[in-house]
């Protein structure tokens, strides 16, 4: 017999309204990550078998991370699975990144970006987040496996691009688009997935979950507005990311490498070399586009997903070879 479900689940479907997402969520916020406290969240790896959510059985241990762990659940609603992220911070103030990305999450669906389920407390009374689970890898490891070629590598960038064109409209701004957030679906570059949303700004509404004059994103990924702080960081942020992420994608080398302080130098003053002179076949519309997604000035950068998305099918379905 299965023990008897614990937990406090704060939604019970993704399909709820998405205002009485977001204030649910936020109230949960309040209680349990208020920026000036200093209390100890509750930290317990789940055992297998453990109910949380009065509908999600933990199977195993699936991954840790700085955050706290992924854990790989049988969905007792659907007979399905689902990765449970449960936040092990020792600190509650700590705890903000993490709520911030369940109510980003609940606001979101598309093909594109992983699909939230529900967001509650664990048995221990630690904040958690449901959501599909991905057979797979992300493409950090893929590049540290094998390479692309251009086609897929194309392909890749048009589905981060698809869920942007989401997240945008509706006022989040994800600012962490880099290869570890991005799942390739059963290895598949045309089922990339956007993942972990949690540094994203909420722009919609007045709550805000960000310190300001705080730097979010990660060196190498991050635009020149974010690395110098700017308190208006928009979704163009989120294209010189995802120019990162193609040129390393078809150039085998991340466009801008080294120590972290030396690369935020990088960000903010030098141009990486064309994508051409590193890889043969590559033609000068493929330079173009990325110059463009990597422009330090963000005016100079595409303005809205659309424009990027009829970029990348300017380049066709054909081979990319120069004429």
């Amino acid at each position: 017999m299965p023990p008897e479900p614990r937990g406090k689940p704060v939604l019970t479907e993704s399909a709820c309204d998405p205002a009485d997402s977001i204030d649910s969520f936020l109230r949960e916020a309040a209680a349990i990550s208020d920026p000036g406290a200093d209390e100890s969240l509750p930290s317990a790896r789940l055992p297998a078998g453990e109910i949380v959510g009065e509908r999600f059985r933990i199977e195993r241990l699936a991954g840790t991370g700085g955050m706290g762990a992924v854990y790989r659940a049988e969905d007792l609603a659907t007979g399905g699975h689902a990765a449970i992220k449960v936040m092990e911070v020792p600190s509650a103030s700590s705890g903000q990144r993490f709520l911030r990305e369940g109510v980003v999450l609940a606001e979101l669906s598309h093909p594109c970006i992983v699909r939230y389920i529900v967001h509650g407390l664990t048995p221990q009374g630690a904040p958690f987040l449901a959501m599909d689970w991905l057979e797979g890898e992300d493409l950090c490891q893929r590049l540290s496996r094998s390479g692309l070629d251009a086609s897929e590598s194309l392909a890749i960038a048009r589905r981060v691009c698809e869920g942007l064109a989401v997240a945008h409209a509706r006022g989040v701004v994800h600012r962490d688009i880099k290869p570890s957030n991005l799942f390739l679906v059963r290895g598949a570059p045309t089922e990339t997935k956007i993942i972990d949303f949690g540094v994203a700004r909420l722009e919609a509404g007045s709550t805000t979950l960000t310190r300001p004059g705080t730097a979010l994103g990660t060196a190498g990924y991050m635009a020149p507005e974010q690395a110098m702080e700017a308190a208006d960081v928009d979704g163009r942020a989120d294209f010189f990311a995802l120019g990162c992420v193609l040129y390393e994608c078809l150039t085998g080398r991340p466009a801008f490498g080294g120590r972290p302080a030396a690369v935020l130098v990088k960000v903010l003053r030098e141009n990486p070399r064309k994508p051409s002179e590193l890889r043969a076949g590559l033609g000068d519309a493929v330079d173009a586009l990325v110059a463009r997604l990597l422009a330090k000035d963000r005016e100079a950068r595409p303005r809205d997903a659309a424009e990027v998305l009829r970029a990348l099918d300017a380049l066709g379905p054909g081979p990319l070879d120069a004429a």
